[in-house]
C-alpha cells in the first residue's frame, strides 16, 4: 500500500474542511502532509509570523519544510502523536494518518508558544533569514501563548481525529477496491460510490457545524470527539453495507475466501465495542462485555469476520431494543484438536415473537442465500451472518422469550497458538 496516496482516498476538499474546522475550534494552525511532509492542503489559521515572514524567507521556508518532515518522521516511527519545537521556537504537534497500519500522511497543528518571546533569539533568527528584526519580533509576540497542558489536550484530540481519518481512509480504500471488483454493471458501482461520497461530505459538513458550536458553547475536547466520531460511524456503517454486498456477490460467484491469521480476541472485542459506545446515541452503560480467563491469548481464524459477526448481532439487538442492556461474553472450551470459541450476546429487551424467531432461524440456516429476503436483515448485513458462521465451520443458537430478552450463541472452532 506504500504507493497509495492520501488525497486519492479522501478528496482534498474534504481533508481541507476537516482541517479548517479543527483550526477554528482550537485557535491553532493546522496542515495535512503526505508521507514526506509535503503539504497536500492549504494551511489553516497560519500566523503572520509563520506564513507571511518565516516561510517567505528562502532559509526559513527550507527549515519549515524540514520541520514538517520531522513531524511526519516522528509520527511514522512511533505511530502516535508527537509534540515538538520548530526551528523558530514555536510548539507544533503531529499525528499519523494510517491505512491498514501503513503510514500515508500526517495531521500537523500548532504554531503556538508556551513561554514569552525571547527577543534576542528572534532578532538573531531575523538576521539569519534576512528579515526585519523589529517586525519579526512583533509578529512573534502576536502568536498565541498557550499552556503546555492545553497543547497536550489539543494534541490528544488531534490524535483521535487522525485516527478517525485513518479509519475513514481504510473504509474509502476498501469501498473503492471492492467496487472495482464487483461483477455488476457500471451503474451499480457508480451509485454506490456516489452514495458513499455524498454521505462522507454530509458528515464532514455536520462535523464542521459541531466544531463551530463547540467553540461557542465551550465544549470540551472529549465531548466534541464523541460527536465527531458518531458522524464518521455512519460512514463506516455505509462502507460495511458495500462490503457485505461485495461478499454476497463473491459468494454467488464462488470467490468467497476466509482471511485467517493469528489474532487476539480481546483486541477484536474491544475495538468492536468501542464502535458502539463512542457513538453519541449509545450510552456506554447499556453495552457490557466479559472475556473468560480460559480464552487463549492467540488464536488462528478470521478476526475481521468474527468482529463483523459480533457487530451485526449487537446492531440487531439495538435495532429491536434500542434502550435495553446488551451483554457480550466470550468463552472457550477444548473440542477435539481445536479450541471452540463461544460468543454469547444477550439483551434485556422485549424478546422476539415466535413466528419472527423461527423466520430468523431459518434465514440464518439458509445462510441468507434463499430467495426470501428481509430488508431489516439486509440493512445490517445480517443476511450474511449465517453464511460466515457456516464458512468458519461454526454453529449458532438463537433463543428468545417475550418480556425477558434474546440470547444468541455462536460456536466457532479455532486453533490455539502456543509457544513463541
Amino acid at each position: 500500500m506504500s504507493s497509495i496516496l492520501l488525497k486519492d482516498i479522501i478528496p482534498t476538499d474534504i481533508l481541507q474542511e476537516i482541517q479548517d474546522a479543527f483550526s477554528e475550534f482550537t485557535g491553532m494552525a493546522a496542515i495535512i502532509t503526505d508521507t514526506k511532509g509535503i503539504p497536500i492542503t492549504k494551511g489553516s489559521g497560519f500566523t503572520k509570523f509563520c506564513m507571511e515572514m518565516t516561510r517567505k524567507s528562502k532559509e526559513g521556508a527550507r527549515k519549515c519544510e524540514a520541520c514538517d518532515r520531522q513531524g511526519a518522521f516522528y509520527t511514522m516511527q512511533s505511530g502516535k502523536a508527537a509534540v515538538y519545537s520548530c526551528h523558530a521556537g514555536l510548539t507544533d504537534y503531529a499525528s499519523p494518518i494510517l491505512l491498514n497500519g501503513g503510514f500515508i500522511g500526517s495531521f500537523i497543528g500548532g504554531q503556538v508558544r508556551t513561554e514569552p518571546v525571547n527577543e534576542d533569539e528572534i532578532r538573531a533568527k531575523a538576521v539569519e533569514y534576512g528579515l526585519d528584526p523589529d517586525e519579526y519580533v512583533e509578529a512573534a509576540k502576536a502568536t498565541n501563548e498557550i499552556k503546555r497542558e492545553e497543547i497536550d489536550k489539543a494534541a490528544d484530540f488531534l490524535s483521535r481525529l487522525a485516527g478517525i481519518l485513518s479509519r475513514m481512509a481504510f473504509q474509502s480504500y476498501k469501498t473503492i477496491m471492492q467496487n472495482h471488483e464487483m461483477k455488476e454493471d457500471a451503474k451499480s458501482r457508480s451509485d454506490f460510490m456516489m452514495k458513499f461520497s455524498n454521505e462522507l461530505k454530509q458528515n464532514v459538513s455536520e462535523m464542521y457545524n459541531f466544531f463551530s458550536a463547540g467553540k461557542e458553547n465551550e465544549m470540551t475536547y472529549e465531548q466534541l470527539d464523541k460527536k465527531v466520531y458518531s458522524l464518521f460511524a455512519r460512514t463506516m456503517e455505509l462502507g460495511s453495507i458495500v462490503e457485505d454486498k461485495v461478499d454476497y456477490i463473491n459468494i454467488k460467484n464462488g470467490d468467497f475466501k476466509l482471511n485467517e491469521t493469528i489474532y487476539n480476541i480481546n483486541s477484536v472485542v474491544e475495538m468492536k465495542i468501542k464502535e458502539f459506545t463512542d457513538q453519541s446515541d449509545t450510552e456506554a452503560g447499556l453495552i457490557s462485555y466479559s472475556i473468560d480467563d480460559n480464552v487463549p491469548d492467540k488464536l488462528v481464524g478470521d478476526p475481521a469476520r468474527i468482529g463483523s459477526l459480533i457487530g451485526k448481532l449487537i446492531e440487531s439487538s439495538r435495532r429491536y431494543n434500542s434502550d435495553a442492556w446488551i451483554s457480550l461474553n466470550i468463552s472457550s472450551r477444548k473440542r477435539s484438536y481445536s479450541t471452540e470459541l463461544i460468543i454469547k450476546i444477550t439483551d434485556g429487551g422485549n424478546g422476539i415473537e415466535k413466528n419472527r424467531l423461527e423466520f430468523m432461524r431459518n434465514y440464518l440456516s439458509n445462510r441468507g442465500l434463499s430467495d426470501e429476503h428481509d430488508d431489516e436483515f439486509d440493512m445490517t448485513g445480517f443476511s450474511l451472518a449465517g453464511y460466515h458462521i457456516n464458512a468458519m465451520s461454526g454453529e449458532f443458537e438463537l433463543n428468545s422469550e417475550i418480556g425477558k430478552g434474546t440470547e444468541f450463541i455462536i460456536r466457532i472452532p479455532q486453533l490455539e497458538v502456543t509457544g513463541g
